[in-house]
């Protein structure tokens, strides 16, 4: 698809405003009003952000590629999704905004992070980890002494019923990712509902929170150990308040 959108592009003029002058920084826990009217070129110029904690190259591989994946689940389409993550990986500016163009996506500030539409108007907003590397980025050495912790088998883990595991969960909110430590045995989504509540500050009376697997509705009974999750993937919690 993005290679027909660019061959129709190529047989035309393709013309935008470029500038320099602005500059973004961005909390990921932050909220920002968006404009929904204009169209500004693309950048990352700005774009700054930090990991809770220090990442390699390869977490933050696994958690762009986790977001792409899930991502279409939500909202929007793929079609516009693929685009967005072509242009976002791509380190040509020009290309970039050929492809976006193609796409007929138009960004209000020229950030995405701030959020796009598509000519539709559905919202799409990437997080600044899918732009730019965190300030605290481990490189090259660092990494290697990293990696020995994250071969250590799955197995063991999955053996130990006391143990508590990590998930990710998916925060349809902020588009932002948690960790959340469970029991995978004993834990359940209702709990699992609980403790997200508890990590993110929200009463449970006053917000419902229901989770999705691969599109599908979780069940508050189910285990968690019975989602069946295989690493690198993340649950996505749709987060709403109770009118």
């Amino acid at each position: 698809m993005l290679i027909f959108l660019l061959l129709n592009i190529s047989m035309g003029c393709c013309s935008s405003r470029t500038t320099d002058e602005d500059s973004f920084e961005h909390d990921e826990n932050s909220e920002i009003y968006v404009p929904r009217g204009g169209n500004r070129p693309f950048s990352k110029k700005g774009v700054t952000w930090t990991s809770e904690t220090p990442i390699t190259i390869r977490q933050l591989k696994k958690k762009r590629d986790a977001f792409w994946e899930t991502a279409p689940s939500y909202e929007g389409y793929k079609v516009i999704w693929d685009a967005l993550r072509h242009a976002c990986e791509s380190n040509d500016t020009e290309y970039a905004q050929l492809i976006l163009n193609a796409a007929k996506i138009t960004i209000p500030t020229g950030n995405l992070v701030d959020g796009c539409y598509d000519e539709l108007g559905n919202r799409y907003a990437i997080p600044a980890y899918c732009l730019v590397d965190p300030t605290n980025l481990i490189r090259d050495d660092e990494e290697s002494s990293e990696l020995d912790d994250e071969t250590i088998p799955d197995l063991l883990l999955e053996q130990s019923t006391t143990n508590l595991l990590p998930i990710v969960i998916r925060l349809s909110n902020s588009a932002e990712d948690v960790q959340i430590n469970v029991n995978p045995k004993i834990d359940t989504i209702d709990s699992l509902k609980l403790k997200l509540c508890e990590n993110q500050r929200l009463d449970p009376k006053k917000f419902l929170v229901r989770f999705f697997f691969l599109g599908s509705l979780l069940d508050g009974k189910t285990k968690v150990v019975d989602v069946k999750l295989d690493q690198g993937q993340v649950l996505q919690a749709l987060i709403s308040e109770i009118p």
